[in-house]
Order: structure tokens, then sequence, then C-alpha cells
């Protein structure tokens, strides 16, 4: 596997695995991310419920593993190769589709042009702090500052991972009842995740 440093990135989402793929939840801070995932939970496997990483392969797949775990300033350097290990040890899953949640009394999904996706995989991205922060430097030296040039650089690799995530998996809007997890938010997901895994197996 390439270095995942310069192939993926970090999304503030949580994920659920419907029918052996992932379905990413996206939203602000108070959209209920952790909410779903833990609604979900009993029905489908949680794969994250804060963040993850998501890394295309060499197959042209989307692939994501839980991003959740937090670490020093002193253990950035070594962020490549823990990842690339969570990558072979868990097993990344294939991203079947992005919906960006909102809280409602009745489920209802729809579909969302790749331009929109966009927009929110960006704010995604950028809700994680060490990319958010990338090339601050730290009062403790223990990272050292990242020229403009590379710093530039770097962020317009995640612009391009974005747009590459929003035209290679389906979007859409979802509403759901934040007090419980109904028959109708489960089949709802369970077909999407069937009919979008035909339609990326056609392209």
């Amino acid at each position: 596997m390439k270095a995942l440093a310069a192939e993926g990135l970090f999304l503030h989402a949580s994920s659920v695995a419907v029918e052996g793929r992932a379905v990413l939840f996206l939203g602000h801070s108070t959209a209920g991310k952790s909410t779903i995932a833990r609604l979900l939970g009993n029905t489908f496997p949680v794969l994250a419920d804060d963040s993850v990483f998501a890394s295309r392969e060499t197959d042209g797949k989307w692939r994501v593993v839980d991003g959740g775990f937090r670490f020093g300033r002193d253990e950035v350097s070594r962020w490549p190769e823990m990842i690339r290990r969570r990558f072979k040890e868990s097993g990344a899953v294939p991203v079947v589709a992005c919906l960006r949640i909102h809280k409602a009394e009745n489920v209802r999904l729809e579909t969302m042009e790749p331009l929109e996706l966009a927009r929110y995989l960006m704010d995604a991205a950028m809700e994680i702090d060490l990319q958010r922060k990338y090339g601050h430097g730290s009062e403790a030296g223990k990272i050292k500052p990242v020229g403009f040039e590379n710093i530039m650089k770097i962020r317009r690799q995640w612009f391009f991972l974005v747009a590459e995530m929003a035209r290679s998996i389906p979007g859409g809007h979802l509403w759901f009842p934040k007090d419980g997890c109904s028959a109708e938010l489960c089949s709802s997901l369970a077909a999407l995740a069937v009919t979008h895994a035909e339609a990326l197996r056609t392209d």
C-alpha cells in the first residue's frame, strides 16, 4: 500500500457497515453522528462514531477505517505508520455512500449532487484538528514548522481527494428520528447500500 499520508485524509464522520460496505454520516458537531451510529449499532456493525480515515486504493475503491484514535504531538510523525497498520489489521471497508444527516420526526432520503457533497466532505476534513492546524508548529518544539509551499501542497491534495471522493461515491441527505432506530431507517439504509453497490460495480 502506498503512503497514506499523501493519499488519504481524516474526516469528522461516523460510519456503520451495511451489507459489508461503509455508509458515512456527515454533519456538524451536534448533527447526530454519534447518535445515529449508536441507534444503528444493534443492526449494523459500527465502524466509527467520531472520525474515519479514508483512502483510495489501487483498485479505485475508497475504503475507510476508524480514525478515532488520539495521540500526542510527539507522535504526529508516526501517524502514517499507525494508519497503515490499522488498514492492515482491521480491514478497511469499501464506502458505498456519504450522507449528510439531519434530525427529524420521520425518515427521509434525498440524493445530493457531487459539488454539494464535496463541500460537506471538505468541512468534515477541516474539522479534524490535526489537519486544520497542519504546519502551525508547536510551542514545545516537537513539531517542526512546515514551509508555506509544503502547507499549500498538502492542502491542495486534500481538495483533490475530496473532489475525487465526491465524484466516486454517491451522496445524499438523510433525515432520521433521534429517539429511536426504526425499522424504516434500517431498511432504507440497507436498500440504499444495495442500490449504490450495484451502481458502483457497473461504473
